[in-house]
């Protein structure tokens, strides 16, 4: 129906369609979609090709670098599974001096971190417990230490993205990591005011909350909170529309005292004590040479975890899975975004691609410098699906009307037949991945948009599925 309106419409304004050599090729109802929309058609960038065709139908300015926002976590993915197997998966290695005798530990336990993107409270209870029961253990004695010498040091500024180091898609990976170094906020609101519950429960946060409730319309309820961090202190304070019902809030919290804070808990929860322990920090320390190992945790597969990666885009995970990359046949290796540079692009001349314009920060997307061409992400969406693991990667994406981010996108005829990422940034729209046509087809499709006026790029991404599947 939006299609047909906007055709009306373009012909009701005298907008000319007439094709020129510059757009020869490219749907007139894309075309119309983009002009309506006031979208100049130099900004734009398609790509698409059948599975089973020698050549692209379709190339319009397919050749120019562009900036793909979260489309890059296509390539991460297609490379981590190709590199690591979608088996693989992180460890979380728990340390101490010694074999604990007469149910304690002496000497201090160390957690050494490799980068488990999916590590959380529940893992840490989990094991807490194990150590308990494997070693008969009631107590620990003195400090825990953390390890993060998996990865290079960072100096990783969260607010240079756009000024907001508060919001979690600007949190770092690091190699010690629990819930993505984020503390959940759920917002209630009730009776005149507005309850805030925190997951996880930790016991030293210290919550100042000064929120009004207002009858405003929902809309974008997260910038009417301003949100300050002093330490275990967390300020929030604004205002928030009850019409927004129950919301959640999830606040990135860098800090070694988090990840120690929640061992500490858990370790209690289980019933064993801590004696000689400073409560008021956890020690940044590699573990000793002569330390043994008393137990390890083992997360989800890499497979599992790009489906909550990229049908959530969570930019975390996707750095996490990046970071990776650099222990390609050497688990050893100390990880670095020039080293998984490095190694994607080693893996891509091995296929004989030549991929040079692109650019790579992070793997994730969420970057101002990031580039690749629509015909480049093309080939490559081609490539992984004629490779053995073209399942996982398809089942990692949002699917049109589903989930994801394609949940509320709602053409009755695409529904259920599209895999595809979307990406986001100020000045930049893109959807890239796979299409099943009419006739029961598949095909890679490519869309970037760059530039003024991409955000009201929809309507011709949406024009050019449908062309697609209505392919003869």
């Amino acid at each position: 129906m939006r299609l047909i309106t906007t055709i009306f419409l373009a012909v009701f304004c005298g907008v000319s369609f007439a094709q020129t050599d510059d757009v020869k090729g490219l749907p007139m109802t894309v075309i119309q979609s983009l002009q309506l929309e006031g979208v100049p058609l130099e900004n734009v960038s398609i790509y698409v090709q059948r599975e089973d065709a020698a050549q692209p139908l379709l190339a319009f300015k397919a050749d120019v670098p562009r900036n793909p926002a979260s489309v890059m976590k296509l390539v991460t993915s297609y490379a981590a599974l190709d590199l690591l197997g979608p088996a693989y998966r992180w460890k979380t290695q728990f340390y101490g001096l010694n074999i604990p005798e007469q149910g304690k530990l002496q000497g201090g336990i160390w957690l050494k971190g490799f980068g488990d993107p999916s590590l959380n409270t529940a893992d840490l209870f989990e094991v807490a417990s194990e150590l308990k029961q494997k070693f008969h253990m009631d107590e620990i004695c003195c400090q825990i230490f953390l390890d993060n010498s998996a990865y290079v040091p960072q100096i990783f500024d969260a607010s240079a993205f756009d000024g907001k180091p508060n919001r979690v898609y600007n949190a770092p990976a690091e190699a010690l990591m629990v819930n993505q170094q984020a503390v959940r906020l759920k917002l209630i609101p009730s009776d005149g005011k507005v309850i805030v519950v925190s997951y996880p429960n930790w016991e030293w946060l210290i919550k100042r909350i000064d929120i009004k409730p207002v009858a405003d319309d929902c809309g974008d309820w997260k910038n009417g909170l301003q949100i300050k961090r002093d330490g275990r202190v967390l300020n929030i304070r604004g205002e928030y529309p009850v019409s927004c019902g129950d919301k959640y809030l999830d606040v990135n919290w860098q800090g070694s005292e988090y990840v120690g804070d929640l061992f500490y808990s858990a370790w209690e929860k289980t019933g064993g004590r801590w004696t000689q322990h400073d409560k008021t920090q956890s020690i940044v320390s590699n573990v000793p040479m002569n330390a043994l190992l008393l137990t390890e945790h083992a997360s989800p597969t890499l497979a599992e975890t790009l489906r909550e990666m990229n049908k959530t885009s969570n930019n975390v995970m996707a750095r996490s899975v990046y970071l990776s990359l650099s222990r390609v046949n050497d688990q050893s290796q100390i990880a670095s975004t020039s080293k998984s540079e490095q190694v994607i692009k080693g893996w891509l001349e091995s296929k004989g691609f030549n991929f040079s314009e692109m650019v790579l920060e992070n793997g994730a997307g969420l970057s101002r410098i990031e580039r690749i061409s629509a015909s480049h992400l093309g080939t490559l969406l081609r490539d992984a699906y004629h490779s053995p693991v073209m399942a996982e990667l398809i089942a990692s994406l949002p699917i049109y009307g589903v989930d994801g981010s394609l949940s509320k996108r709602k053409d009755g005829v695409l529904y259920g037949r599209a895999h595809l990422k979307t990406g986001s940034l100020e000045n930049v729209r893109s959807i890239a991945g796979y299409l099943l046509d009419a006739k029961g087809r598949y095909w890679s499709v490519v869309f970037i948009a760059n530039g003024v006026k991409s955000e009201a790029t929809k309507p011709a991404q949406e024009a050019l599925l449908n062309w697609i599947y209505l392919q003869e």
